[in-house]
């Protein structure tokens, strides 16, 4: 087998069970690309800007209530923010639900979701554009000094023990 089709069979076996069964850890990346900044308002009615976040890691998590895999990874951003949230760790949940307010409210309350972390609203889906994405979900990881650090695309078992040693060791290592 050649080297590229043995590289192309290790991604995809990797993403299979990343996807299925959320396996690879995450290695943090270094991209050079500054976050696209943003100002939304959150379902509880307050301004929040990503540029406040200077000095903190934050997690950017794009997703709607039509999505399955999004609803499961809600209370697996609760164990993280829960965990990490005094140490540096700030977590958004961008909307792209059309209806917005309303629809993500009536969707909290039927799926018996009480989340500490802010839900903000981008029923125009500007904030998705800016990051050029295209579905949910996504999470974006941007550092203390406002660059990406990862773009993960799908769900992820974000509340599991191995997930919790990556933030531990990113948030350190930040300092």
């Amino acid at each position: 087998m050649g080297k590229t089709k043995f590289v192309v069979l290790v991604v995809v076996i990797c993403a299979f069970f990343t996807g299925a069964l959320g396996l690879c850890q995450i290695t943090w990346g270094k991209e050079s690309l500054f976050a696209p900044t943003f100002t939304l308002p959150s379902l509880t009615g307050q301004s929040v800007s990503l540029a406040d976040q200077k000095g903190s890691i934050v997690l950017i998590n794009f997703w709607a209530t039509w999505c399955k895999d999004c609803v499961q990874e809600m209370p697996e951003f609760e164990k993280l923010y829960q965990k990490y949230h005094d140490k540096g760790l700030s977590i958004f949940a961008i909307s792209i639900d059309k209806k917005g307010q309303p629809a993500v409210k009536d969707f909290l309350k039927k799926e018996n979701l009480t989340l500490t972390y802010p839900i903000l609203l981008d029923p125009e889906g500007l904030v998705p554009r800016a990051y050029k994405l295209r579905w949910v979900p996504v999470t974006i990881v941007v550092g203390r000094d406002g660059r990406i650090i990862e773009k993960i695309l799908g769900a992820k078992p974000w509340g599991s023990k191995e997930m919790m040693k990556s933030f531990n060791r990113l948030l350190n290592e930040s300092h």
